[in-house]
Order: structure tokens, then C-alpha cells, then sequence
């Protein structure tokens, strides 16, 4: 059992829905919560990570002492490749500190759901999220980054992703570090900047202004 203050998870509070397929839809677990404290509480606020997962929950709803209620997390894995973990957070307080309509952070509590897993995405997901074609088994995410303005001895980070097609649709995510020093020309510059992907040098392009 995960403690989690007053309200204690019946089971297991993160959940594995090993691997999924894209083409499978929604995904849907139940969790129990039961009041392991002496009072009341309520259940007032839910919100979860991405916009793929959902909760559902008796929203204002008293659980009494020892009594139990039903959480639902639900997950849609559309355009949603490679390993994934979604968590559901849920506040609650007392019943006595909500009748008091207690407005201060410190008196709200919260519990956490997750639901964790490897989503196979379909070949028109894979398509749209890597449209850059190096060979047969390479592909990226974008070849070109748009980094704004910048000013000598700033830095900005981009993440470009690599697809290896030859390694069971591999993602590799790898950080590109840019920072403009005295010697980088003023105005408008379309810098390369080489990226390392297994035995191949890639080369994308960083859009920036120097002032």
C-alpha cells in the first residue's frame, strides 16, 4: 500500500499496461482509495499530466472513515510512440478544513495515480512525428530550429529526435547546445551544427538573429 496521508491506494499506485498499440484506443485502469484517517475527507480537484490522460473521480463527494471510492485514469495513445508514464493528481482535503473554506496551499493534500507503459505507434504516426528521411533507417524528428534572438554568451537548448527504423523504431533524443560568442556574425544566421546519430553525422540548421 502507497500512504498518502489520510487516503491510502489499495493496491498498486502506479500501473503498467506493458505494450500497447496505437490502433488499440483508450486504455482505462480503476484505482481504490480508501480513508484510512478519522475524518471525513473530500475529494475536490483532479488534473493529470498530458492531455491524453483523463481522471475520473466522485468530485465533491464525502468518503467517510474506512469507506472506499473509485478512481479511473484513462489513456489515449494516439500519436503517442515509445515508452510513456502519465500521472493523475488528485486533491482533497478534510471535510472540517473545506467547511472552514480554507484558502491556503498548506492545507491542501494530494495523492498520485500513474499509469506506465510503451505505445507501438502506427507507420502514418511515425510518418508525421519523424518527417525527415536520411536513408533507409534513419530518420529525425526536424532539420532546422528556430532559436529567436540571441546575444553573445547566451545559450539556448533544442532536443532533435533520431528514429532507427533498423532498431525496432528506436527513439534517440539528442540535445543541441548553442551559444553565440564575439565571433559569430551579427543579424541573421543560418548555422549548421553537426549531430552524431550511431556511425552517420547529420547536419541541422539553427535559425537565429545575433544582436
Amino acid at each position: 500500500m502507497f500512504v498518502a496521508d489520510s487516503l491510502i491506494v489499495i493496491g498498486l499506485a502506479t500501473v503498467s499496461l506493458g505494450t500497447i498499440h496505437e490502433a488499440d484506443g483508450v486504455q482505462e485502469r480503476d484505482f481504490w482509495l480508501r480513508n484510512a484517517g478519522t475524518e471525513a475527507v473530500v475529494l475536490t480537484q483532479g488534473y493529470t499530466s498530458c492531455g491524453c490522460t483523463t481522471v475520473a473521480f466522485p468530485k465533491d463527494s464525502l468518503i467517510q472513515p474506512g469507506d472506499t471510492a473509485a478512481i479511473t485514469l484513462r489513456f489515449n495513445p494516439r500519436g503517442k510512440g515509445g515508452d510513456f508514464e502519465e500521472t493523475a493528481t488528485l486533491i482533497y482535503s478534510l471535510q472540517s478544513e473545506k467547511q472552514k473554506n480554507y484558502s491556503l496551499q498548506s492545507k491542501r493534500k494530494t495523492v498520485h495515480l500513474s499509469l506506465t507503459g510503451s505505445c507501438i505507434t502506427s507507420e502514418e504516426t511515425l510518418l508525421r512525428q519523424f518527417p525527415i528521411r536520411i536513408n533507409d533507417t534513419l530518420r529525425l524528428s526536424a532539420d532546422r530550429f528556430d532559436l529567436g534572438i540571441m546575444h553573445v554568451g547566451e545559450t539556448k537548448e533544442r532536443t532533435v529526435v533520431i528514429l532507427h527504423r533498423g532498431q525496432a523504431d528506436r527513439r534517440e533524443p539528442i540535445l543541441i547546445t548553442f551559444t553565440p560568442d564575439a565571433s559569430t556574425p551579427k543579424g541573421l544566421q543560418h548555422i549548421p551544427h553537426p549531430v552524431k546519430a550511431g556511425n552517420e553525422e547529420i547536419t541541422v540548421t539553427l535559425d537565429v538573429i545575433i544582436k
